[in-house]
């Protein structure tokens, strides 16, 4: 077992179960960090358990340590007060070993209800369709923090003021920390072939850690004159002046509600199909369904047609501002501390 980003050692502690890379997406990668930075603040110290992480800067501030399958980390958890998993491929019985330490609270970061019974004490699902899931069933005895409130946004987001809308100027495209269906390329392609309201605008192109196709998007984005950036450390300051994006789904929904930026969202995994349903359905965002094939032109259709009404746009851009307060970490962790506590 490897031990990295060694911290001041704190009374109480959290362990994390995590993974990023080629295999899983890195948006519960940035969740749990937002999770973990409001924890520290109340001094719970946290600690990251993977098996695969596409970068420990990741997880800066916070414990790392590298562990070689689920045995490993079942011992390594009756150490630790808090357990929390953000991992889509736990399902009831690791749930219920958990489940049997003494005097630690386990924790389930959950999209969609369905893994069985998940023996937690608390689940988390900030999503607007939460609600609606059957964790009485699954979860009976759970402290249940579902909807938008409980939204798990980093520090950099609630430190960023937006522009107003009449001075943003930008499009953000970002496609997700690894780009997992190779979108980018084929959408950028389109928008310039069918020369795209979009282009009247600064287009600006993010790509993430893990995009495989990174060069190739630098090398195009270099010839056709648009926008580049690999790796952002603070996406807050492109969100915060974009009057629109188009993004993969997931957790940058959350960041691009927070910062009032309407956008065309892609679909690219199963457990974020009903999330992104009921947020298009509040009048600020499109969705398209990417799972099985990407729909470039169909994104640009949509894109231009949002951006084709300005008025609409900027009652869009309002809209979101109204959904994410910003706070759900730190809700999350006082309750965390307390459940801690009690515990003990």
């Amino acid at each position: 077992m490897a031990l990295m980003n060694d911290v001041v050692q704190l009374n109480k502690k959290a362990l994390f179960r995590l993974d990023s890379g080629a295999q899983f997406g890195l948006g519960h990668v940035m969740r749990s960090k937002s999770l973990a930075d409001a924890l520290l603040s109340l001094q719970i110290e946290c600690t990251f358990a993977c098996r695969y992480l596409h970068s420990a800067a990741a997880i800066s501030g916070h414990q790392l340590m590298m562990i070689a399958d689920e045995d490993e980390f079942l011992a390594l958890a009756k150490a630790y007060d808090v357990i929390i998993i953000d991992h889509y491929d736990y399902y009831s019985e690791l749930f219920f070993s958990l489940s049997q330490l003494e005097n630690t609270v386990l924790v389930i970061l959950d999209d969609e209800c369905n893994r069985g019974q998940l023996y937690a004490d608390v689940i988390i699902n900030p999503s607007l369709h939460a609600s609606a899931l059957d964790y009485k069933h699954m979860a009976a005895d759970a402290c249940l923090l579902l909807g938008l409130e409980y939204s798990l946004l980093r520090a950099i987001f609630t430190r960023e003021s937006p522009l107003a809308f009449e001075q943003r100027e930008s499009i953000v495209i970002t496609l997700g920390g690894s780009d997992v269906t190779a979108l980018t390329l084929p959408l950028l392609n389109a928008m310039l072939n069918i020369n795209s309201i979009l282009m009247s605008y600064k287009v600006v192109v993010v790509t993430g850690k893990g995009c495989a196709e990174q060069q190739k998007i630098a090398e195009f984005c270099q010839q056709r004159g648009l926008c580049h950036y690999h790796d952002v450390k603070n996406m807050a300051v492109l969100f915060c002046s974009a009057i629109f994006a188009i993004s993969a789904a997931g957790s940058t929904a959350f960041e691009l509600a927070y910062c009032g930026v309407p956008a065309v969202f892609a679909v690219v995994a199963d457990n974020q199909l009903l999330s992104m349903r009921k947020l298009s359905q509040a009048d600020w965002c499109e969705m398209v369904d990417c799972r099985k094939q990407n729909q470039p032109e169909l994104i640009l259709t949509k894109a231009q047609a949002m951006l084709s009404d300005l008025p609409q746009l900027e009652r869009a851009s309002q809209k979101a501002r109204t959904l994410i307060d910003g706070q759900g970490a730190e809700r999350i962790a006082l309750l965390l501390s307390k459940k801690i506590t009690a515990a003990q």
